[in-house]
């Protein structure tokens, strides 16, 4: 089972996961996974980075270049940095915050995240709202549940996620 969370942006999602993920910790599981950044201060890029090892603002992390124009994606970023964190799969749970257009032109990434997806580690992530053809595939994956987060229910999702994600793993909490 995997759970990808959507909706629109600064809406939460992305605390939902750090909240469902402490209470994960505590139960002294294995947490795996990226999750992306932006910049700090004046610097709008997007960065990538292993879960749980802090927020480097390097061109080794770099995967997109962003001005008030739009985005421009480094694909190679994805496919080699990116492909790396998940191709550590000796965790409990694989966190993905978060999937967007960015990727689409990521090909090792896209196929990395599609076969995750078919296998049997949980995954905990975030998919963009837009239509993006290559997100379709997980969005209607028969192993993955999308919820949408709104103001209304934001509070009360991370008590709702772990639970569905501890009945699959058999862990109480």
């Amino acid at each position: 089972m995997h759970i990808f969370l959507t909706g629109p942006k600064q809406v939460g999602k992305s605390t939902i996961i750090q909240k469902v993920i402490e209470r994960l910790k505590m139960k002294d599981l294995c947490i795996g996974g990226f999750c992306t950044y932006q910049g700090i201060s004046n610097d709008l890029d997007i960065y990538i980075n292993y879960y749980d090892r802090g927020k480097p603002y390097t061109l080794e992390n770099k995967v997109a270049y962003r001005t008030i124009e739009g985005a421009t994606p480094l694909p190679h970023t994805f496919d080699s940095l990116g492909v790396k964190i998940l191709s550590d799969t000796n965790v409990d749970i694989i966190v993905m915050d978060e999937l967007g257009f960015l990727e689409s032109s990521a090909e090792l990434f896209k196929s990395k995240v599609l076969t995750l997806i078919d296998g049997i580690i949980p995954i905990l992530g975030v998919i963009k709202e837009q239509y993006v053809p290559w997100l379709e595939q997980i969005k209607y994956h028969p192993k993955v549940e999308t919820i949408s987060v709104t103001q209304n229910n934001r509070d009360f999702l991370p008590e709702l996620v772990l639970h569905k994600i501890s009945t699959y793993l058999s862990v109480k909490i």
